[in-house]
């Protein structure tokens, strides 16, 4: 019998879901990688952040936690380890462009040349 062959487990490497803000030093231990995405909820459960880190997930969330402009908007937090640092970007700018947080500033941006509703346009144009 041949053995399947699946992509799970191919993207995200590590998560852990809806921990309480407190938490945030027992995210990941230092010798781990800590890349990925990473949601802060408030206490309604509505998502109030999306973020990345290419470096230290456990770090940004302390961050957030305790000194910047988000600390004491949100209580909860889960993040999610990307295996590959070079998708982490597309990731975060996809969840932000669905899911519109309020605590961040940037709505996420892709490439402009990939945007095919610019294109079709340009093709109406052209054939008007």
């Amino acid at each position: 019998m041949k053995k399947k062959i699946t992509d799970r487990g191919k993207l995200v490497k590590k998560f852990w879901e809806n921990k309480p803000s407190t938490e945030h030093r027992d995210a990941l231990r230092k010798r781990d990688r800590g890349r990925g995405i990473y949601v802060l909820y408030k206490k309604d459960g509505q998502v109030y952040y999306v973020g990345l880190s290419k470096s230290s997930l456990r770090g940004r969330i302390r961050s957030h936690a305790t000194r910047d402009r988000h600390k004491g908007k949100w209580d909860t937090f889960s993040f999610y380890q990307i295996g590959k640092t070079r998708y982490i970007k597309d990731i975060e700018s996809l969840l932000l462009r669905i899911i519109h947080p309020i605590g961040n500033k940037v709505k996420g941006k892709f490439q402009k040349r990939y945007d095919l509703s610019k294109k079709k346009r340009r093709l109406t144009r052209r054939s008007s």
